[in-house]
């Protein structure tokens, strides 16, 4: 349990600082050093395949909750993904049958 809220602290911190790669390098690492580590000592089965996933999910539910709480406060701060920022937007006169500003009321 505490493996898991260190992985979830680490989770967290990767998230605040760093994007998706660092989150999978992470969780390869945490595959690479705990799976070996357990076949050494004898104590593979199938617990221990539900542990390592429950280690995944802190990494990850940390990471989830550090990339949101690292996201911009004001909305207006993240650009649209089809259309400029409101700053670089220009407005244009409709075109060819288009309703223009006074006709989307639907009045």
């Amino acid at each position: 349990m505490i493996i898991a809220g260190i992985l979830f602290l680490i989770g967290l911190l990767i998230g605040l600082s760093h994007g998706y790669p660092a989150i999978i390098l992470a969780s390869a690492a945490v595959t690479l050093v705990v799976f070996p580590a357990w076949i050494f000592r004898g104590e593979f089965g199938l617990f221990v395949v539900l542990v390592w996933i429950g280690y995944l999910f802190a990494l990850q539910a940390g990471f989830m909750l550090g990339s949101y709480l690292g996201l911009p406060d004001e909305p207006e701060d993240l650009p649209e993904p089809d259309r400029p920022p409101r700053d670089e937007a220009k407005p244009r006169p409709p075109q060819d049958g288009q309703a223009g500003p006074e006709q989307d009321r639907g009045e």
